[in-house]
């Protein structure tokens, strides 16, 4: 009887603990992690069509439509290997509105529970071919 109640005891403990972390990372969704790919822009030259964010926020969490790079939309978007938001954008859209040497791209949207997002990266930006 005391190894059950113990039991209970720690089951209820640890589930306490995970709706308090569940509730945090909620209220820190405000701010998320982004890497860009390609880190650095070739102006010029077609790198694959596609400027690629990595973010820190679950997938199932993010009404797509609502995401942008700078103001311009996702082409489209999908769930990495954990379960984060990975979108794509038009190379060409986003080679459009940055210059040398180098530019900070946000990427801004809003949570299925109507909450805004937003994270930065700074990529640098190179004329190619070389003017020189």
């Amino acid at each position: 009887m005391r190894r059950m109640a113990l039991s209970s005891c720690v089951s209820v403990l640890v589930l306490g603990l995970c709706v308090g972390q569940a509730i945090s990372a909620r209220a820190d969704r405000g701010s998320v992690e982004v890497q860009v790919s390609p880190q650095t822009l070739l102006l010029g030259c077609d790198q694959g069509s596609w400027v690629t964010v990595h973010a820190t926020i679950a997938y199932r969490d993010v009404d797509v439509a609502s995401v942008a790079l700078n103001g311009v939309p996702v082409a489209w978007a999908k769930a990495d290997n954990r379960g984060e938001l990975v979108a794509e954008f038009d190379e060409d859209a986003i080679k459009s509105i940055v210059e040398p040497p180098s530019a900070t791209l946000v990427l801004t949207g809003n949570t299925t529970d109507g909450e805004f997002f937003s994270g930065s990266d700074t990529v640098r930006v190179v004329d190619w071919p070389s003017p020189w």
